[in-house]
């Protein structure tokens, strides 16, 4: 039987040379979709959602009657987005605003969700959750105003006498109370006394701080009253 020769061996050369043709050849090509791949990557990273603690400031709106004991706990918000929107965050602070009534109780509990917190206008991002859930703010329970004197002064005049002025000094006083009850008052009588006229003495009468309900008490606790008026007619 006649055996066929065995194959001739590549040469070892030939191997060389396409090891090295396979890094050579093409430089130009290869370099090109090597860049590109790197700016893909860079791409495909820029748009992948990161998630950021940011500090949000809560900022109620009261009533003018409201005023908070405390200022408000700090919040925190849970924001996803391209790392480039949340840099934006740094230089516009997150705020969450709330209306609270003047019927509001001394002691209320807000309530907070992701919804309330306002991202600035052209950040591309979503407010993922918000830390606490709920603050409690508690307002001063007693509160001062200052309301107009109503005089419940009687002038017994002569008969005959021209018309006869009243000066208060001052009209004004300043009420402190329950806030409930101060708000809800918009004038303090004086107690209902009797002056004769003509009298160019100031008499000092007191203000009826029984008539403003319990709690509530005037400063100045008196005013004084001067009656002014013309002669009588003959």
């Amino acid at each position: 039987m006649t055996h066929a020769p065995p194959p001739a061996s590549r040469p070892p050369s030939s191997l060389r040379h396409r090891v090295v043709a396979a890094f050579t050849e093409h430089l130009a090509l290869k370099a090109t979709a090597l860049f590109l791949a790197v700016v893909l990557w860079f791409v495909v990273n820029a748009k992948e959602p990161e998630v950021e603690l940011v500090p949000v400031r809560f900022i109620p709106t009261l009533d003018s009657t409201l005023v908070l004991r405390d200022p408000p706990s700090q919040v925190l918000a849970l924001v996803a987005g391209p790392p480039r929107e949340l840099l934006k965050l740094g230089t516009t602070p997150l705020a969450i605003r709330r209306q609270i009534a003047a019927d509001a109780p001394d002691t209320l509990v807000v309530d907070l969700r992701p919804s309330d917190v306002a991202l600035p206008d052209g950040v591309d991002a979503v407010v993922r959750e918000v830390s606490p859930h709920s603050l409690t703010l508690r307002f001063e329970s007693t509160w001062t105003r200052k309301v107009a004197v109503r005089s419940a002064i009687q002038v017994v005049e002569p008969a005959g006498a021209g018309p006869v002025g009243m000066r208060l000094d001052p009209d004004s006083v300043q009420i402190t109370g329950p806030r409930h009850r101060v708000t809800q008052i918009p004038s303090v009588p004086t107690v209902r006394t009797t002056i004769a006229f003509p009298d160019s003495l100031p008499h000092l009468v007191d203000i009826d701080t029984a008539a403003l309900g319990p709690g509530v008490r005037a400063r100045p606790s008196q005013v004084k009253v001067l009656l002014t008026g013309g002669p009588p007619h003959d």
